[in-house]
């Protein structure tokens, strides 16, 4: 049954303004153990997700009124960016969301760029509701798995599951993206850099 969900609700939105993925694994397991319903704890924390990458939206806009970081920004590479996300807003947000790494800088450039604010915040705010929603019921189900065991195996089962699947799975995916980018060296049969011929030395002999 659930209990007090304005007070857990109001607790997972604030929560995630400290630590996102804590306040997402925490809400999972609040509704694994009936404590909060799913939707209650899908509103509260895309409410404060969205609203942080709203906040940071806002940090990249204030940045621009630095003259100090004016003069540093390359101007020609700047404009560049800003042309190109423009040309693809809603897909870098979206994917932005689920590729680790990558929000606090793209969301920071949004703000920089003053780029639609309307747009970003649909956009955020529909891809959370997409990443909690997914990330509940995916845990739920790996708890209620576990919990016909035993209920504090469902719980750790549960909170397992969600740490791997926030930071470990990215974790590997970025290993192997760096892992693919360096080439691999050469081994035997294989062709190698070329050698530059040396200069060949003429060697004289005197005659008798």
């Amino acid at each position: 049954m659930a209990h007090d969900p304005l007070s857990l609700g109001i607790a997972l939105a604030v929560a995630t303004l400290v630590s996102e993925d804590a306040a997402l694994i925490t809400g999972s397991l609040l509704v694994g153990n009936d404590m909060t319903s799913t939707s209650n704890a899908i509103f509260w924390l895309t409410f404060g997700i969205a609203g942080g990458d709203v906040l940071l939206y806002g940090v990249g806009s204030l940045a621009r009124e630095s003259r100090w970081l004016r003069r540093k920004l390359p101007v020609r590479k700047a404009r560049s960016l800003k042309r190109w996300l423009e040309k693809r807003q809603t897909a870098v947000l979206f994917s932005s969301r689920f590729l680790p790494g990558t929000r606090l800088p793209t969301y920071l450039t949004f703000g920089y760029f003053r780029l639609s604010l309307t747009r970003f915040t649909i956009v955020m705010t529909v891809a959370a509701v997409a990443w909690v929603t997914g990330m509940i019921l995916f845990v739920n189900q790996i708890q209620q798995l576990l919990s016909e065991y035993d209920d504090t195996v469902g719980i750790i089962g549960g909170a397992v599951f969600a740490f791997a699947f926030i930071f470990v799975v990215p974790a590997l995916v970025r290993k192997s993206a760096r892992t693919e980018a360096i080439p691999e060296p050469a081994t035997d049969g294989e062709a190698c850099d070329p050698v530059e011929p040396t200069t060949p030395v003429k060697v004289s002999s005197n005659a008798d």
